[in-house]
């Protein structure tokens, strides 16, 4: 909040991490894919993503994915990527404030989650656009975007050690099994097979472990 050179910014005294997948293909015309919670985080890290968020009032929800259509459309936004906000959950009115943080123009881990809900790869439609595709050509926009099937939730599986103070750590070494649930509705984005000895030169992250209810 500004005023004249005085700036304070605004306490959440119980925030959600709420961020909403978009995409663009630089004529102006945007679409979102619907939104993700993204609040369960440890060391500023998500470790939890569920799609869509849960417990949001339509209000509120369409508040939060009109202001990422808004920023996208704005600057005229040519890829797949995602904007993020803070909810203020301790205020669950229809009116309840949220705060922009960052717009990541990328696909992100948790990308996943979204393609579950929307039957749709994201993966793929980034490169479309790239290779010079429009929205409409993909059979998207604005006003048509496919409605969510059911929730999905992704686990980042780490390889971590715990530190004497408790706190957790990237870590490494060699796998002695590796046997990744299956069945219908899960999806595992992940790479290992037994004897498989990681690189600490990478993320810790081994797999994305992703559920989708039945339908």
């Amino acid at each position: 909040f500004g005023n004249g050179d005085l700036y304070a910014e605004r306490l959440f005294p119980r925030a959600r991490h709420i961020e909403v997948q978009i995409l663009g293909d630089g004529t102006g015309d945007v679409c979102h894919l619907w939104e993700r919670e993204c609040s369960v985080q440890r060391q500023r890290q998500k470790i939890v993503e569920i799609a869509p968020a849960p417990n949001l009032s339509p209000s509120v929800r369409a508040r939060i994915l009109g202001a990422a259509l808004n920023l996208a459309e704005a600057v005229r936004y040519r890829n797949a990527g995602t904007v993020e906000f803070l909810l203020d959950a301790s205020d669950e009115g229809e009116d309840a404030p949220f705060a922009f943080i960052e717009t990541n123009a990328r696909l992100q881990v948790e990308h996943t989650v979204t393609e579950e809900v929307t039957g749709l790869d994201i993966v793929r439609l980034q490169l479309e656009i790239a290779g010079g595709r429009t929205l409409a050509e993909l059979g998207l926009g604005r006003d048509r975007v496919p409605a969510p099937r059911g929730t999905a939730i992704q686990l980042r599986i780490n390889l971590e050690t715990m530190g004497e103070g408790g706190m957790a750590k990237p870590a490494g070494g060699t796998l002695t099994a590796y046997e990744p649930p299956a069945g219908p509705g899960v999806r595992v984005d992940g790479y290992g097979y037994p004897g498989y000895r990681t690189n600490p030169r990478f993320d810790s992250l081994l797999l994305a472990l992703v559920c989708r209810e039945a339908q």
